[in-house]
């Protein structure tokens, strides 16, 4: 590639050169927007949500505005999301793979210390030539998501690819104690309601267990005052929240619980995400596996529109991978350094049970 590849600021005076891509359909056929028909609404676009991006960078050849690259800060902040565009003029000639790298060193020599670990892409996997360029620029392909995104009007598989600041992957770290294989026999009938305040201090008993918590966002309660406040302004709004119990259908009265399963929507209306904990007393005797099994069941009913449900597990919490790949669930990727949990950047693995997958018995 003979002409130079160089990165700046966006103005608005370059709103009529970006029309050469967000007018083509051909360009935008991967993006979430449709092409434009004037320069007007762009001009919008790029005044009020481009511009004040945090890092939104026009891509330039020779001087001349040819695409865009941005890296969208997402809720964890040791990662972020690369996404770019380029003139169909431009297709091929390697000014994406440049530009991809440029952005990577600048994005992490401004961001880094602050926290910034992960840079990752999510790609469809019908578009082969960004996935060329993410792996030319050197990112690592993790895995592939099915029905991850809601793209016009379809729920899209992707493939996700990451770049991390340092070459160094964390190894090591310990398993839980508890195999959840360990012990066979019979299973305890498991059914799941809705929670109310009544089952505070039935939730304290896990969620004040340290090692209940261990791999979960949150610590341990210490408070009664503080879980009932959550349960009372999280729990109990939640689209998708039940209480894991034990006991026969039909028992009498609200059924003691001895865990929670969520499931969660997604800023993609086509997807949720799966979480599920357990009081100690009750692992390795197959009622995780149980609850989730409901849980799958029945979300795919009661959550319009939801047609993958996905999970991410720490890489060394092996217990809930096993929980999930005896619900049935497929293990898509290994996502490198991508969030923080208590102080660490962690590695999650990602599962997914999508609506056409058959259900275990």
């Amino acid at each position: 590639m003979a002409e130079e590849v160089t990165l700046r600021r966006f103005e608005l005076s370059d709103v009529d050169a970006m029309m050469a891509w967000a007018s083509d359909p051909q360009a935008a056929a991967f993006c979430r927007w449709e092409p434009y028909a004037s320069t007007e609404p762009l001009l919008a676009f790029l005044r009020d949500t481009e511009l004040p991006q945090p890092w939104f960078r026009a891509i330039c050849v020779s001087g001349a505005v040819v695409g865009a690259v941005s890296v969208s800060p997402t809720p964890e902040r040791c990662r972020g999301e690369l996404g770019y565009v380029l003139a169909r003029a431009h297709w091929g000639k390697g000014v994406a793979t440049a530009a991809v790298r440029r952005a990577l060193r600048d994005v992490f020599a401004e961001l880094e210390p602050e926290g910034l670990r992960r840079v990752e892409a999510l790609v469809d996997v019908g578009n082969p030539a960004s996935q060329r360029v993410a792996e030319k620029a050197g990112f690592r392909r993790d895995g592939e998501l099915r029905r991850h995104y809601w793209h016009k009007g379809r729920a899209r598989d992707m493939v996700m690819y990451s770049f991390l600041s340092s070459a160094t992957r964390r190894t090591g770290g310990s398993e839980m104690e508890q195999d959840a294989a360990a012990q066979q026999g019979s299973v305890p009938a498991v059914t799941l309601r809705r929670f109310e305040l009544a089952d505070v201090d039935a939730m304290m008993e896990w969620a004040s267990d340290p090692e209940v918590a261990a791999f979960m966002t949150w610590d341990a309660y210490t408070s009664r005052e503080a879980l009932l406040a959550f349960l009372s302004d999280t729990v109990l709004p939640h689209p998708w929240f039940r209480a894991v119990c034990l006991g026969a259908v039909g028992g009498d009265g609200p059924r003691r619980p001895v865990g929670a399963v969520s499931v969660t929507p997604t800023d993609d209306a086509c997807r949720a995400e799966l979480c599920v904990l357990l009081a100690r007393a009750h692992w390795g005797k197959g009622v995780a596996t149980a609850a989730v099994k409901r849980a799958v069941a029945a979300s795919f009913g009661e959550l319009p529109g939801v047609e993958r449900v996905e999970a991410l597990v720490d890489v060394d919490h092996a217990a809930s991978q096993r929980v999930l790949e005896k619900a049935g669930f497929q293990r898509e990727a290994v996502l490198r350094s991508y969030c923080v949990v208590k102080g660490r950047l962690r590695d999650m693995v990602v599962y997914s049970f999508i609506s056409t997958d058959p259900l275990v018995e």
